[in-house]
C-alpha cells in the first residue's frame, strides 16, 4: 500500500464552540489574554455549506493566544447549551505558563476556581480550570524553562 504524506506547513488555529460569546469572551480575552483581531457575524450560503444546516448563522471571534490563533464560535441557529461530560476521549486546551503558582493565584482572583490544586506528573506541574461552557483549560509548567513536551523530551524532528 502506498502512503502519501500531506505537506503540512503549519498549525492554522484551534476553534472552540461556545454557547454564549458574551460570557466566554471575557474569560478568553481578559483572563487568558486572547489578543482579539477579528469579530465576525456569520450567515448565508457559505455558513450553510460548512455546517450542513439550513439557516446557519453565528458569531466568530478570533485572536492570538500563546502564539496560536484561537477562534471562538457561537452558533445562533442552534442550542449549544453545556452538555454532560459525554466527549469521546480526553479533550482539553493546554497552555504553558512560566509560574504555575502565580497563574493559579490570578485565575482564582478572576473568579475561576481550579479543578484541583497543582499536581506534578513526570516533572511537569499542572492544574485545570473550566471555561464558562465547561471546556477544560490546563495550565502547565515544564521543568528547566521548557515550553512544551517536545522541548522537554529533546525532540528536534
Amino acid at each position: 500500500m502506498t502512503q502519501h504524506q500531506i505537506g503540512i506547513i503549519g498549525f492554522s488555529h484551534v476553534c472552540i464552540a461556545v454557547s454564549d460569546m458574551e460570557a466566554s469572551l471575557p474569560f478568553y480575552r481578559d483572563v487568558l489574554g486572547l489578543g482579539v483581531f477579528f469579530d465576525l457575524e456569520l450567515e448565508g450560503p457559505s455558513m450553510e455549506v460548512v455546517t450542513g444546516e439550513p439557516g446557519a448563522r453565528g458569531r466568530m471571534v478570533g485572536g492570538m493566544l500563546g502564539g496560536t490563533v484561537v477562534e471562538l464560535l457561537e452558533f445562533a441557529h442552534r442550542n449549544l447549551d453545556r452538555q454532560p461530560e459525554t466527549v469521546l476521549g480526553y479533550t482539553n486546551i493546554s497552555l504553558t505558563v512560566r509560574d504555575l503558582d502565580e497563574t493559579l493565584a490570578a485565575v482564582t482572583a478572576a473568579g475561576y476556581g481550579p479543578e484541583q490544586q497543582p499536581v506534578e506528573i513526570g516533572g511537569v506541574r499542572m492544574f485545570f480550570v473550566r471555561d464558562p461552557d465547561g471546556t477544560p483549560i490546563e495550565f502547565v509548567s515544564y521543568p528547566n524553562g521548557k515550553q512544551n513536551s517536545a522541548q522537554m523530551w529533546g525532540y528536534t524532528g
